[in-house]
C-alpha cells in the first residue's frame, strides 16, 4: 500500500484532520460530501501533485472565511482568493484514465500545515478516522 493515502482537511478555525483517502475518485467524492455536508464539490489543481477541494456553494454569509486555505492557495503562486468553510487537500490525478486520484503522504500533510501557518506538535502515532 502506498504511503500517499491521506487527505488533509483544513477548517476555518484552524483545526484539521488527516483522513484516509481512497484511490478511486468516486469514493473520494463520497468522503468529501460527508465531510463538507454537500454534494456540490469543486476541485482546483494547486500543483500537479496536489488538489484542493471545496464546498462549491460555501460563500460569505453561509460559511466562515478559511484564511488557512487562502494561505495554501497563495503558496502555490496563485492570486489571493477567499475560501469559505472547510477544504481538503489531496494528491493529484494519476496518469490513468480511470479517475484514480492519489492521496498525500504524512510528510506532505505536515508541509501543508506549515504553509497554512498552523502549528502542530509532534504526533507520536497516526490517528485516522
Amino acid at each position: 500500500m502506498s504511503e500517499a493515502r491521506f487527505a488533509l482537511i483544513l477548517r476555518p478555525g484552524g483545526s484539521f484532520d488527516v483522513i484516509d483517502w481512497p484511490t478511486e475518485l468516486a469514493a473520494g467524492l463520497t468522503v468529501l460530501a460527508q465531510e463538507f455536508r454537500t454534494l456540490s464539490i469543486a476541485a482546483l489543481g494547486l500543483w500537479p501533485d496536489c488538489s484542493m477541494w471545496t464546498d462549491a456553494e460555501a460563500a460569505q454569509g453561509t460559511a466562515p472565511l478559511n484564511r488557512f486555505a487562502e494561505r495554501v492557495h497563495c503558496a502555490a503562486g496563485l492570486a489571493a482568493e477567499h475560501y469559505y468553510g472547510s477544504i481538503a487537500l489531496t494528491g493529484g490525478l494519476t496518469d490513468a484514465d480511470d479517475g484514480t486520484h492519489t492521496g498525500l503522504t504524512l510528510d506532505a500533510c505536515r508541509e501543508f500545515l506549515k504553509l497554512a501557518e498552523i502549528s502542530v506538535p509532534r504526533i507520536p502515532h497516526l490517528r485516522t478516522k
